[in-house]
């Protein structure tokens, strides 16, 4: 079941208008939420973020009664409550995200007043809450690299210490040892730590979209905890324990580094040095987070961390949870569904490339388009479009036409031959798939949420023991750990994406006069090349892999669990699709074998 209600859109308009006259791809006067010191702030939030934050809090406020209904709906707690109110706020509010969005920070103060003065963010989830979890389970964290001059890079937090399973545990000793060195990040740790769990259900059923929280843990005194970088998720950052600095910044100019991912920037090889920031940047927000505030950030924006502050003030480890609006992950925008569509039609991408599975969508030349254009065309699916009760604006016909507007907007061209019915087809199975890993995910929080239960029960069954040494995990205990437990979930997200690639390249080709010519045995003979997409032998079976080398008749892959295989003969790799053909107006590369038999016999229909 889906808790949902259905979304009242007000005053999308003025903020869409606001947002326009204020956040261009270019140098500005910083509107921001100022810091005077390390110590304190003064909140001059910007008229924009002002408009933003009060219809939240008015949303929050009369949500009150349906979040607690929520909440005893799913035995969940009064901090669930609240986040399914603050959420729900956002999804009624029509407040856009990405680039056409609005960063704002809600002090606990303000949280309090709209949740009938109660605010439990401040102090949900301490650092005594991570030891248990890490002494409960067996976690996964890693580091984050501190030097603001180029991109955040992550290591591990630990390595095992022998060959046994207590061994390989990370410990709680492990994670302080890291907090010296950088910021540790546990990824997806609502679905490994049971009491992460209720939050992220909450959270999820609220925005009716598949999400995920990472946790943050950060050591007092650090200048930079983080350094310049976007995301590919909108986030709201819960401050829990300490307190945390921030400086969030309009998105610079993707035309200016197009093939840098707008929503990557600052991470890996990408450099995003915060003097960049400073000298060229227009600076939005500036605020030290107290436990219990709120900090939204839309997708792309560049922000950056501290703990540094006052050496006169004792401050605990910073402790906050960043929960991900992630729209783009899950195809849920029009540039995803714009590139499904052309592929499922056959139609090549003339336009910005990047069709492949594989290619990253958000580089190249789509960060070249006009500004509008690009805006829209990143724009995300409204949040109620997997609801059962969808808005007017969030229906398949109503995201459909949307999709055609900015299609057309992007390339004429590409547009007019995708055939109508396709862009509707896309629509639903985007919603159907979408709905699919929704339900997925809300199965794994509330596995999550009944395993801690069950530990609960177990944990005061054994109150009276001897607590001071570490508990060695029984073998029926090993069994239920995350680390199992989670993996099955991560499966059936993975074949989820999978099928909707299949999909998206089994459709019907378009008719052309060009008719091509391929060897028989065209999928054992043609090219190779890096990056392809094959079946290869092993054992004398053939399983999906891509291409990673090529070295004269000498091919090494990558197979889809993992695995790799290197020096295979040409005769053991089957070339997935073709590679196109001279002369043709279709794209061919992207068909399958089936779909391109039956495109031939159509083309050969047409001669006789």
């Amino acid at each position: 079941m889906r808790f949902s209600t259905s979304p009242i859109i007000v005053s999308s308009v003025y903020l869409a208008s606001s947002w326009e006259s204020s956040h261009a791809f270019h140098i500005a006067s910083p509107k921001a939420t100022s810091l005077t010191s390390h110590s304190a702030t003064v909140d001059k939030p910007s008229t924009e973020e002002s408009i933003v934050k009060t219809i939240v809090l008015e949303k929050m406020s009369a949500g009150v009664s349906a979040s607690k209904e929520y909440a005893e709906t799913y035995g969940l707690g009064d901090t669930d409550a609240g986040l399914y109110a603050f959420f729900d706020a956002i999804c009624q509010s029509g407040m856009a995200l990405a680039l056409k969005g609005q960063p704002f920070v809600l002090r606990k103060e303000e949280i309090a007043e709209a949740l009938a003065g109660q605010n439990t963010f401040e102090g949900f989830f301490t650092m005594q809450d991570m030891e248990k979890a890490l002494e409960d389970d067996f976690l996964d964290a890693s580091r984050g690299s501190t030097d603001n001059r180029k991109g955040w890079k992550i290591t591990a937090v630990s390595n095992p210490r022998g060959d046994s399973f207590e061994e390989a545990r990370m410990t709680y000793e492990d994670v302080l040892s890291a907090l010296e060195k950088g910021t540790v990040i546990f990824n997806a740790a609502g679905a490994h730590i049971p009491k992460l769990a209720g939050p992220c259900l909450a959270v999820s059923d609220a925005t009716h979209t598949p999400n995920a929280l990472n946790l943050y843990l950060t050591a007092a005194g650090k200048r930079t905890s983080a350094p310049p970088h976007t995301d590919k998720q909108d986030v709201v950052v819960v401050q829990s324990t300490g307190r945390k600095y921030w400086k969030v910044y309009a998105p610079p100019a993707p035309s200016l580094k197009p093939n840098a991912d707008i929503f990557a920037r600052g991470k890996g090889d990408d450099s995003l040095p915060l003097y960049s920031l400073e000298e060229r940047g227009e600076l939005l927000i500036e605020a030290v987070l107290e436990p219990g505030d709120i900090l939204f950030i839309p997708a792309a924006f560049p922000h950056t961390t501290g703990t540094a502050f006052d050496a006169s003030e004792a401050d605990d480890t910073s402790l906050h949870m960043t929960f991900n609006i992630d729209t783009h992950v899950w195809d849920l925008d029009y540039l995803s569904a714009r590139r499904l569509a052309l592929r499922r039609g056959c139609v090549q991408d003339t336009a910005l490339g990047q069709s492949r599975e594989e290619d990253n969508r958000y580089v190249g030349r789509v960060n070249e388009l006009p500004k509008e254009v690009l805006e829209d065309v990143m724009s995300e699916f409204p949040l109620g479009f997997l609801s059962d009760n969808p808005s007017e604006h969030a229906t398949v016909d109503a995201v459909t036409q949307e999709l055609m507007r900015v299609s057309e907007s992007v390339d004429e061209a590409t547009y007019g031959k995708v055939e109508e019915s396709i862009w509707k087809e896309t629509v639903e199975r985007i919603r159907e798939q979408g709905i699919e890993l929704f339900d997925i995910h809300r199965d794994m929080y509330l596995a999550a949420i009944e395993e801690g239960r069950a530990r609960d029960a177990e944990d005061a069954m054994t109150a009276h023991l001897d607590k001071s040494k570490r508990r060695t995990l029984t073998p029926e205990r090993m069994q239920r750990l995350s680390l199992f437990r989670v993996q099955r979930y991560y499966e059936k997200i993975n074949q989820c994406k999978a099928t909707m690639a299949e999909w998206s390249y089994s459709g019907k080709a378009p008719s052309s006069d060009a008719v091509g010519t391929l060897p028989e045995n065209w999928a054992f003979t043609m090219p190779v090349k890096v990056g392809d997409q094959v079946e290869a032998d092993l054992g004398g079976a053939f399983f999906p892999a891509m291409v990673t080398r090529v070295a004269g008749n000498k091919y090494d892959v990558k197979y889809f669990d993992g695995d790799q295989e290197a020096g295979l003969d040409r005769s053991m790799l089957k070339l997935m699709a073709p590679p196109n053909l001279p002369g043709d107006d279709v794209d061919t590369s992207n068909m399958t074998p089936k779909q391109l038999k039956r495109w031939k016999k159509q083309q050969a229909k047409k001669k006789k």
